[in-house]
């Protein structure tokens, strides 16, 4: 078998391309593969697939492939143009790359495989012997093929989150898919704004298909939420997680203003136990029971506070939408009673949005799988020492995180003898 016999066979090069040459560069180590289309053959248009006659031949394109041995290794070619009697002349697609691409299909996918194993575009492009700029190319056109290429699957429940990217409060909107566990989207900043833009890029279909949204209690968010989808504001769920950490910073105000009284008359029984509180009941560390007991035992307003969030909890675990409205109805009066403060400013919060957190029990969905797909999130922006741009980090996050097709399919070029 001669050599350019088996660099055809290796390329897997249909008819009527053929290799016409192999030439090898030992000082500069690279090989330049040259290939060429035999003459007397009709090509498809690119566009509409119709056999035309070729019309000439373009300047010489050099696509980097696979290397072979020590060697860079390039294809080169001289792309044939059809002409079309509907669309004019038109340069062929080939069967090695992508339209547009300078890399081969097989390089594109060594370099997709190489950045989702080394997860830094840094350490991809000194495997691959590339620059940046190349690497990032790759990503971009994955990712704009494996968004083509998802569709308009039905997305029944979503959440959303907003996430830091870099210092002075920089922040973008990520749309996630809680039920394939993968990001969707993601936007600029955390405004109304960025997320109706998210509930814009879905199709009629998908909006439609929405039954319930997880998200913190970010009122442009719920707005967003119920402008931006059919009847929206029915199929906002506050997620349990962020209710929870409202109430432990209430807890904490209260605890604070009570220390520093208490530390006036020197009094220090509340010195130290800051994240005793912030424990469920059933989670306070075993060492720490016997303090814990005495202070919940005391005469103490955060004692009280804590008693008095810890019913709250038991809403989540509610069998229906009217048992959770009933239970947190009754600890309102309970705590509207008894509880002047900052706990007070939280029960009037949890009034004011009470039928989205009582959705969970039609609806039960959280931000979980957000959060566990953000901290991949997170370990790649450590990786990359974060990203100056809303736009890179939106390709690193649908690159990584997105659940997408990205590997390129080479353009088989319709051929007629």
């Amino acid at each position: 078998m001669s050599t350019e016999t088996t660099f055809q066979a290796l390329l897997q090069l249909p008819e009527p391309w053929f290799i016409a040459g192999i030439d090898i560069d030992a000082e500069g180590e690279a090989m330049h593969v040259r290939i060429a289309c035999r003459p007397g053959v009709s090509l498809a248009c690119p566009q509409c697939g119709t056999a035309c006659e070729v019309y000439d031949h373009a300047e010489e394109r050099v696509w980097r492939h696979l290397d072979l041995w020590q060697c860079k290794t390039w294809l080169h070619c001289r792309l044939p143009r059809v002409r079309c009697a509907e669309h004019g002349v038109k340069q062929v697609q080939v069967p090695w790359a992508e339209p547009g691409s300078r890399l081969s299909s097989a390089f594109e996918a060594r370099v997709i495989a190489t950045v989702l194993g080394c997860r830094t575009v840094k350490a991809a492009c000194q495997l691959l012997r590339l620059k940046w700029d190349q690497v990032n190319a790759v990503m971009s056109r994955a990712v704009a093929r494996g968004l083509a290429r998802r569709g308009d699957a039905a997305m029944p429940y979503l959440a959303v989150d907003e996430k830091a990217i870099a210092k002075r409060h920089r922040y973008v909107s990520v749309l996630y898919d809680l039920q394939r566990g993968c990001v969707v989207e993601v936007a600029d900043d955390r405004r109304k704004t960025s997320l109706a833009a998210l509930y814009a890029g879905l199709t009629e279909a998908q909006r439609h298909a929405v039954q319930a949204v997880c998200m913190d209690m970010w009122e442009p968010y719920a707005k967003a939420t119920a402008e931006g989808l059919p009847e929206g504001a029915g199929k906002i769920v506050h997620d349990r997680l962020h209710v929870m950490q409202h109430a432990n910073k209430a807890l904490n105000a209260v605890r604070i203003r009570e220390a520093r009284a208490l530390a006036q008359q020197g009094d220090t029984t509340l010195k130290g136990s800051r994240q005793l509180w912030l424990y469920a009941a059933e989670n306070v560390p075993s060492q720490r029971q016997a303090d814990f007991e005495a202070l919940k035992n005391a005469d103490l307003h955060t004692a009280r506070a804590w008693a008095a969030k810890e019913p709250l909890r038991h809403t989540w675990a509610q069998p229906t939408v009217d048992a959770a409205r009933a239970h947190v109805q009754a600890w309102l009066t309970d705590v509207r009673a008894n509880l002047p403060g900052p706990m007070l400013d939280f029960a009037l919060l949890v009034k004011e949005k009470l039928e989205p957190i009582i959705r969970y029990c039609r609806h039960p969905i959280s931000n979980g799988k957000a959060e566990g797909i953000n901290s991949q999130l997170m370990a790649i922006q450590r990786s990359a020492r974060g990203f100056r741009s809303h736009a890179s980090f939106r390709i690193a996050a649908l690159f990584h995180c997105g659940g997408l097709d990205l590997y390129p399919r080479a353009c088989q070029a319709h051929v007629k003898s």
